[in-house]
């Protein structure tokens, strides 16, 4: 509306007569001021209406050769959403129905038209319309957080078949966007097929599930673990209508505890193993050394941990380390054996037998490099 007690109404009509007997009904409705403009033919009407400057479209059903409903289903499709009243002398059954399926707000017969069933039929449609747009703005912003929030959300049936996912599901489930999920069946992400029927068992018992963890498969053949929370949509009879749930990549958290107990389970042979041992980046930056290389080769520890790799050989076999360790990383092997010449601390020359290999995430990724290394005048 405009205005809280001013309401302007464009009556959409040729018949002179009809202007006057709309306006004198609208004079006798207490609880606003109405404003009363016209137009008399289906073309005046639409330029009207599409410049939106109208609380309320009281439309005749005849408008020359074509009819108000249709003037509506225009308006509709363009996108006009404001209360649109049809009048009419010509009331029938499936006038109704034809003109209630256009989008029309309400239905008056001219016949029996008086100041309650206008006022009524205006009150109702202006209400309805301001509903439908609070309506409209909820699932607007309920939308928006859908599609931004950075945890996968979805929708599916009782029977599996999903409804709905925003793209942080899609990103993680594999696929580059909405259309290339293809919206099939949830069931048959599962690894386990275990997983889902314990999954729907708790729901239907409990009605939420919070916490439930598995693995669902991608197309590109990874497995991803995730934990998910979920609840059934109910009916007034106890009857699942439909699940809504998050799902929570676990992947790091998973190769987090994973290198933990790595760590703890193996830090005792790094530590104290006789084979010296270097980690890299996938750049070949040094990142960590163990005892025995810096015992070998006579560094300290911040002499070599920052330095490339390459660097600790002898100038004429940089190019043939650096080349190995850049095989490891375009995954043109996982393992490289060769023999090179290192530079010890003292500069004395060590033929050295390397064996290199790639240390992968969880997720499968490239992650770091691993360089071991035996004196061959030791062995």
């Amino acid at each position: 509306m405009s205005d809280a007690s001013r309401i302007r109404v464009l009556l959409i009509d040729d018949d002179e007569m009809a202007h006057s007997i709309i306006r004198a009904l609208l004079e006798q409705i207490p609880w606003a001021i109405f404003e009363l403009d016209s137009a008399a033919t289906f073309e005046e009407g639409t330029e009207q209406i599409a410049r939106g400057e109208h609380d309320v479209y009281l439309i005749d059903y005849v408008l020359g050769q074509e009819s108000g409903i249709d003037l509506v289903r225009r308006a509709r499709q363009e996108g006009n959403r404001a209360p649109m009243i049809l009048v009419t002398g010509k009331g029938h059954y499936t006038v109704d129905v034809e003109a209630m399926e256009a989008g029309v707000s309400d239905y008056l017969d001219k016949e029996t038209l008086d100041p309650d069933r206008m006022e009524r039929s205006i009150r109702y449609a202006i209400e309805r319309a301001r509903s439908e747009a609070a309506l409209r703005d909820s699932e607007a912003r309920h939308r928006s957080m859908f599609d931004n929030v950075p945890i996968g959300l979805y929708r599916t049936t009782i029977h599996g078949e999903l409804l709905d996912a925003n793209p942080a599901l899609i990103q993680l489930l594999g696929h580059p966007d909405r259309d290339s999920l293809d919206f099939g069946y949830a069931r048959n992400l599962f690894v386990n097929p275990a997983h889902r029927q314990a999954f729907l068992s708790r729901l239907d018992q409990f009605g939420v599930v919070r916490g439930f963890e598995s693995h669902l498969a991608r197309p590109d053949g990874r497995v991803v673990r995730i934990r998910t929370a979920a609840r059934a949509h109910r009916d007034e009879v106890g009857q699942t209508l439909y699940i809504e749930g998050a799902v929570e990549d676990m992947s790091d958290e998973v190769e987090a505890r994973d290198l933990h107990g790595k760590a703890a389970r193996y830090s005792w042979i790094y530590g104290g193993s006789g084979v010296a041992l270097v980690v890299t980046d996938l750049d070949g930056m040094i990142l960590d050394a163990n005892p025995a290389f810096l015992r070998t080769f006579g560094y300290d520890y911040d002499e070599v941990r920052g330095r490339t790799f390459k660097s600790l050989a002898l100038d004429t076999d940089q190019a043939a380390v650096a080349s190995e360790l850049a095989r490891l990383v375009a995954h043109d092997t996982d393992v490289v054996e060769s023999q090179r010449r290192f530079a010890a601390a003292d500069d004395t020359v060590i033929w050295a037998k390397i064996r290199a290999g790639t240390v992968r995430s969880s997720r499968g990724y490239p992650d770091h490099l691993l360089v071991l290394l035996e004196d061959l005048a030791e062995a």
